[in-house]
């Protein structure tokens, strides 16, 4: 048999390079980060919605409800 040097020559392949070797951007959305605002939104949303009154309501309703059904 006779090759030719073009095809006697072995094809290098070309691997991906393992995980640790690879560099990657992960680029991520940047968010406004004001944990204090937000639960002053929160709170005033709840007090202007009267869920404040609700929360009153039951604390007061409750506190009865424990003293009438507890034994001393």
């Amino acid at each position: 048999m006779n090759f030719s040097s073009s095809e006697s020559e072995t094809a290098s392949v070309y691997l991906p390079a393992p995980a640790a070797f690879q560099t990657e951007m992960i680029v991520g959305q940047v968010f406004r980060q004001d944990v204090l605002g937000d639960i002053r939104k929160g709170w005033n949303g709840f007090v202007e919605s009267g869920q404040i009154w609700a929360l009153l309501a039951g604390i007061v309703v409750g506190y009865m409800l424990k003293s009438i059904t507890s034994s001393h």
